[in-house]
């Protein structure tokens, strides 16, 4: 595989992790009771939102059109099967596996000799709300100890 394709397959793969992370940040805001929580998740779905589009534009500038990848077709059968294991998750959990992968993919294309500088803020932008959302998290489980 020639290392342009092997980019497009990688920013292919981000896309769809950044879709999926911007949909678990949109739930965790639904269910967090905390104003500054619920603040804080909607910001980072919009976040993961304008990083969806700016690596839209990277393919579209490397020749890919969207109707040629994979996250043009969505497929809920598929979505639903890869959700099920997660079902008694927290939100706050999710967003915090979603994070964790979208920065092994981002350290892949990285790897894989990706320039570009725009990826390099999304890196650092996703390392400070994984910090951020694991506080969260652990506050959250402090809370459920307590109450239970």
């Amino acid at each position: 595989m020639s290392k342009s394709n092997q980019h497009i397959a990688s920013l292919e793969k981000l896309l769809t992790h950044l879709r999926n992370a911007k949909l678990e940040y949109l739930k965790a805001a639904d269910r967090a009771l905390v104003s500054e929580d619920k603040r804080f998740f909607n910001q980072q779905a919009m976040i993961r939102n304008r990083f969806f589009q700016e690596i839209l534009s990277e393919l579209q500038s490397l020749g890919t059109s969207y109707d040629d990848l994979v996250v043009s077709r969505f497929n809920f059968d598929q979505l639903l099967i890869s959700s099920i294991d997660h079902i008694k998750t927290s939100a706050i959990e999710k967003c915090l596996e979603a994070d964790k992968l979208l920065l092994d993919l981002y350290r892949t294309l990285f790897d894989q000799e990706f320039e570009n500088s725009k990826l390099l803020q999304h890196l650092s932008s996703i390392e400070v709300a994984l910090d951020q959302s694991q506080v969260i998290a652990t506050e959250h489980r402090h809370k459920k100890e307590v109450n239970s």
